[in-house]
């Protein structure tokens, strides 16, 4: 599963690494939000799994919609 960003936003902290385990709404990573205030938000994690990729980093700018992190099976070996 692809998580993707629902609002646009600078990434202030990714919060997970590849191979973590991760629980359904466990907070990946916080974005700072583009509005007036600068509201930071969390991306949570849709389900559990093992974090497969990190597609962002600290100080980038993620778009409505991009692609930030992959979550699989954790059953799955790497």
């Amino acid at each position: 599963m692809i998580v993707r960003a629902e609002w646009p936003g600078y990434v202030v902290d990714v919060l997970v690494r590849p191979g973590q385990e991760v629980e359904e709404d466990e907070p990946l990573l916080i974005l700072e939000g583009t509005d007036s205030s600068h509201s930071s938000f969390y991306i949570h994690a849709p389900e559990c799994g093992r974090v497969r990729e990190v597609l962002i980093e600290e100080g980038d700018y993620a778009y409505e919609d991009d692609d930030l992190v992959v979550i699989g099976d954790s059953d799955r070996d790497n």
